[in-house]
């Protein structure tokens, strides 16, 4: 799924490099757990991976895809097709109801509509089978999202990085607000929904205490030769 090869990345106002990274791969399928103290180097890593921030020396691969071979649009478009990203602030529109925020994670990829079609369904169905899924009721899909709780936000956040059955997970952070008990639950709901087509999760944290839980765990401290 991801293969990274003698990554640098210096930011222009820093005079040593943010990252350096010899090697590392991640499998299909597989559920990763990065961790590594605030301003490690975690943020930078993600922006690369999905093609937010170009890369400036060494190599990225996803799906076999050369992240440097390919130009802005390209990325972007890389990105929609192949790349569900929960962030640690959620990102949803506060003005669209949860549906209206989950169907938009399929407007800018024709392939994520092309998978729905295969399956013979179609965006807002299987956006509610989603939200369902990830708990929440048939009142609340019609709400504004400024109407529902953290832990709901999340879900609706959630349903929309996999909407379309995106290759690769990437959670930033998701758990932070949430107690020890929800933070448990949702973790097992995003395997639940990943295991169903076998996608890659990485999921990006300070909190090692959930480490366990992950398929592997990985230290940004220990594979940054920074």
């Amino acid at each position: 799924m991801i293969t990274i090869t003698d990554l640098i990345h210096t930011w222009p106002t820093q005079s040593h490099p943010t990252l350096n990274i010899k090697a590392l791969h991640i499998d299909k399928g597989e559920r990763v757990f990065l961790h590594g103290p605030s301003g490690c180097g975690k943020s930078t890593l993600l922006g690369l991976l999905a093609g937010i921030n170009a890369l400036q020396s060494g190599q990225i691969k996803i799906l076999n895809t050369d992240l440097s071979t390919i130009k802005n649009a390209h990325r972007d478009r890389f990105r929609a097709d192949h790349i569900g990203t929960i962030f640690q602030s959620f990102n949803l529109l506060p003005y669209l109801n949860p549906l209206e925020n989950v169907t938009l994670g399929c407007e800018f990829s024709k392939q994520r509509r092309k998978r729905l079609t295969d399956k013979k369904t179609d965006i807002t169905t299987e956006a509610t089978r989603l939200l369902k899924a990830l708990g929440l009721t048939d009142s609340q899909l019609t709400q504004h999202v400024s109407k529902l709780s953290i832990g709901q936000q999340q879900r609706v956040a959630a349903a929309r990085a996999f909407i379309g059955e995106p290759e690769l997970i990437i959670a930033d952070e998701p758990t932070s607000s949430l107690d020890e008990d929800s933070r448990h639950a949702f973790i097992e709901t995003l395997f639940n929904q990943a295991g169903d087509y076998q996608a890659s999760v990485l999921f990006v944290s300070h909190d090692k205490s959930l480490a366990s839980l992950f398929d592997r765990q990985i230290s940004l401290l220990d594979i940054n030769g920074v």
